[in-house]
């Protein structure tokens, strides 16, 4: 049974789901729903629980195993995410947005660079309304490497505050990254261990957030930032969270943890 059809965009805002598995099925799940048109263009909005995120490309390395262990041991569960980048840590003081739409036809934007500037756009219009200035712009030596990193302060002593990153399918294209919005500190520890582990370079001072940048709310007025940015952009229409969707989301979460 389809979960809806209708025009437009979406916007969904789940809450804090249960647990990092469940909520990597989640995104999976509206990720598959709009590729198979059973749901229109969404914008996912979510509250983060604690892990570490990594790619399928850190999986291979050799110091992964260690890695895992470190993270583990510091109560961060690992999962293997299908975006691309490196390495990321999120806690009760983060959340995720994501942008998904099919690929192909009238809803197709545009190619990859696009999408990253669109996420990028979507962000930086939200910290606007909370008072935030930031720019797109890798940091040195900082988690999740990229160009689109979206930053404040220059390359040498600047500080992260989102990565974008993206997930590409024949039928079906996302774009979106995590938000810091306090808890750094804590992060910054984990991640330490995990990039050391894998031999990567890594700069605790380039984790960053919104409070260190001068934000002084809290997550949840961060998230309404979003949410109001892709109302206005998007004309994104609120939608609740099915129990279908959250049913599958339990059900695909745990083929996202990292196998040793």
């Amino acid at each position: 049974m389809a979960v809806r059809r209708s025009s437009g965009v979406e916007l969904l805002m789940p809450g804090r789901l249960p647990d990092a598995a469940t909520a990597y099925g989640y995104a999976r799940t509206v990720f598959e729903q709009v590729a198979s048109g059973e749901r229109p263009p969404t914008i996912s909005l979510a509250p983060s629980v604690r892990h570490v995120g990594v790619t399928r490309r850190d999986t291979r390395r050799e110091g992964f195993a260690a890695a895992v262990r470190e993270a583990e041991g510091m109560g961060y569960p690992v999962l293997v995410r299908g975006a691309g980048g490196g390495a990321i840590a999120a806690g009760p003081g983060t959340f995720g947005f994501s942008i998904v739409r099919p690929r192909g036809g009238e809803s197709a934007r545009g190619g990859f660079r696009e999408r990253y500037e669109e996420a990028a756009a979507l962000a930086l219009g939200a910290f606007r309304r909370l008072g935030v200035r930031a720019e797109v712009g890798e940091v040195r030596d900082e988690f999740c490497p990229g160009d689109h990193s979206i930053r404040v302060g220059g390359w040498e002593e600047g500080m992260k505050l989102c990565g974008i990153a993206q997930r590409v399918t024949r039928r079906a294209a996302s774009v979106g990254g995590i938000v810091l919005v306090c808890g750094e500190e804590e992060l910054a520890r984990v991640l330490e261990r995990v990039y050391a582990a894998m031999g990567l370079p890594f700069r605790p001072g380039s984790v960053g957030s919104l409070r260190r940048a001068g934000y002084g709310g809290g997550l949840e007025e961060a998230l309404e930032a979003f949410a109001a940015e892709a109302e206005a952009r998007y004309g994104a229409r609120r939608v609740p969270l099915d129990g279908r969707t959250l049913g599958l989301a339990r059900r695909a979460g745990p083929e996202h943890r990292a196998a040793l």
